[in-house]
């Protein structure tokens, strides 16, 4: 018996979760609150938390391009207000999403509170509980590109 004859093979392609518009629109989100919860996380340790993306820049000296970490810019989507109880906002882009019609700040209370609350979110942005929000956001900035190129 060969080598390749020991594999179990099938015919099932691989399935790509980001093929459709509404696939990227919840990485994208997701993408953003794993950053929130390293965050959240960074702030319960007392550490900062400077987050830092590799982007390629044109050295002044040679003219070449090379690779560079370069800060990245970080709001907190959560604050505390002032009777000390923490809250948190859901963010695509730069405007916040209504969690549900004209709810859009979730009260987390204690600052422990908020990587669990951070991750329910997450679970519901990819079992695709928001998707209508995310629809509407979209909506919105393709009226904002679409003035802007008038």
């Amino acid at each position: 018996m060969g080598h390749l004859d020991k594999l179990k093979l099938s015919e099932k392609p691989r399935q790509v979760a980001e093929a459709t518009t509404e696939g990227r629109m919840r990485r994208k989100l997701a993408d953003a609150i794993n950053m929130q919860i390293s965050a959240a996380e960074a702030m319960l340790k007392g550490e900062a938390f400077n987050p830092r993306r590799s982007r390629w820049v044109k050295d002044e000296a040679t003219g070449e391009a090379i690779r560079k970490d370069m800060p990245l810019r970080f709001r907190p989507w959560y604050w505390q207000d002032e009777t000390g109880a923490f809250m948190l906002e859901v963010h695509y882009g730069n405007k916040r999403i209504d969690i549900k019609p004209k709810k859009a700040t979730i009260d987390v209370g204690n600052p422990d509170a908020i990587v669990p609350t951070l991750q329910l979110v997450r679970d519901a942005v990819l079992a695709g509980e928001l998707d209508k929000q995310l629809e509407g956001a979209k909506g919105r900035f393709a009226k904002r590109l679409k003035g802007k190129a008038a």
